[in-house]
């Protein structure tokens, strides 16, 4: 797997998270807590924004270590380096499963802006990409709170299908909640920044010109 993954969008590139992006992470998130807050699970008492960046770092570290990770985080950043969301592959299963959950989230001041399906296509890209520059996934999943009518609309740009209703399925903002359980697959993806092999040696063999 590729492991300077950059992904450049209309407005930002999407990357892996790292050290220096410390100061800028919480700045987003002090600058959108209010918006994100209802669709979050509570953060562990005694752990702010700091050390929820430190955390998810150290589990990045590690899992850009491994041969198959668990966990995929990402930022997308303007040319100043400001964060303008966050695109996270978590649960990562391996063979036969081949599946991952997406969870995404941009600053408040981007908010209905098209941002989030922006950096999702971007995420979608890099999880059904085949390696080295993606993870090769079958499946992408996301569960969403059904009035979070915000992210279900970007779930429909995206191209993730509705697959059933689950019932008090995660604890968010310390309640469990009702989730609509969407998915996408790999055969169901058109790229939109990196470029699908498969297609590409199809163009190119066919392009190829004739031997004699």
């Amino acid at each position: 797997m590729r492991q300077d993954s950059m992904i450049q969008t209309e407005r930002m590139v999407v990357r892996p998270i790292r050290p220096g992006d410390r100061d800028a992470f919480v700045r987003f998130e002090e600058a959108s807590v209010h918006l994100h807050a209802p669709w979050q699970p509570i953060p562990p008492a005694g752990l702010d924004f700091g050390g929820l960046f430190d955390r998810a770092l150290e589990r990045m570290k590690h899992n850009r270590a491994a041969r198959k990770p668990t966990d995929y985080r990402m930022i997308g950043v303007d040319e100043s380096g400001a964060i303008l969301g966050v695109f996270n592959l978590s649960q990562i299963c391996w063979e036969p499963f081949c599946s991952a959950v997406a969870g995404w989230r941009v600053h408040a001041e981007w908010t209905g802006q098209g941002l989030a399906t922006e950096g999702v296509n971007a995420l979608l890209d890099f999880a059904f990409a085949p390696p080295p520059h993606g993870l090769g996934l079958h499946r992408v999943q996301a569960g969403i709170i059904p009035t979070n009518a915000p992210s279900i609309r970007v779930a429909h740009k995206t191209g993730f299908r509705r697959e059933g209703y689950c019932p008090r399925y995660l604890k968010i903002a310390g309640q469990w909640q009702d989730h609509i359980l969407f998915a996408k697959l790999a055969d169901e993806h058109t790229f939109h920044y990196l470029e699908d092999e498969d297609s590409s040696e199809a163009a190119s063999d066919a392009n190829a010109s004739p031997s004699k």
